[in-house]
């Protein structure tokens, strides 16, 4: 049995800014020994020696076609696909004909992962959910408007230099989550003079 909250969650498209989302209740994280435990359990004949070199040898083959150009369909779990980055973080926005984009770094961002419906059609009939708690967890009222949030998060620059995702969610009173998709939104702004440098988990906001 699978417990699930209702929550609030912040909408930039919708009129009231506000919609509802059902979430999982994740209570734990599985690891890879967990996986082999898994796999020899109740008299299996695959050792846990085994069972681990396939895995190695599955992540090997994998990094060697995923970094050649290929995709990797696994039938019955899924396809995985390479995700880019410019790595300068200037952001993808060409302002003319003229703009070099062709002489910029390109990298690896992460990793994309399309289940097989499948997969998904077993997950549905295998998870049996129940509401965990009852009504809708409340979204953290956001203290300040865009333009204070702006505001103060400049004045925390030119204080300190730069500002990080947990100082900019604390200053303005937000989730982490609410304040990434914020910064990233305004880095992207040409009128708002905000930029990012470097990448997560180190990621930082500078003045312009």
């Amino acid at each position: 049995m699978a417990n699930y909250i209702l929550k609030e969650m912040q909408n930039l498209n919708a009129e009231d800014g506000k919609v509802v989302i059902p979430k999982m209740e994740v209570y734990s994280q599985k690891s890879l020994d967990d996986l082999i435990h898994y796999t020899t359990q109740m008299g299996s004949p695959f050792s846990s020696g085994v069972v681990k070199g396939v895995i190695d040898t599955l992540q090997s083959a994998m990094t060697s076609w995923l970094s050649n150009g290929h995709t990797v369909k696994l039938d019955g779990i899924g396809t995985f696909s390479l995700s880019l980055r410019f790595a300068d973080n200037k952001g993808n926005l060409m302002k003319d004909d003229n703009d070099p984009m062709s002489y910029r770094h390109v990298e690896v961002r992460s990793l994309n992962f399309k289940p097989d419906a499948r997969f998904v059609k077993q997950l549905r009939r295998a998870t049996e959910l129940e509401r965990q708690a009852p009504g809708v967890v409340q979204l953290r009222q956001v203290k300040y408007s865009p333009e204070e949030r702006i505001a103060r998060a400049l004045e925390f620059i030119d204080a300190r230099g730069i500002i990080t995702l947990s100082e900019y969610a604390t200053l303005n009173g937000m989730s982490r989550s609410i304040a990434s998709r914020e910064l990233k939104a305004l880095e992207a702004d040409p009128d708002v003079p905000i930029a990012s440098r470097g990448a997560a988990p180190h990621k930082v906001w500078v003045r312009k």
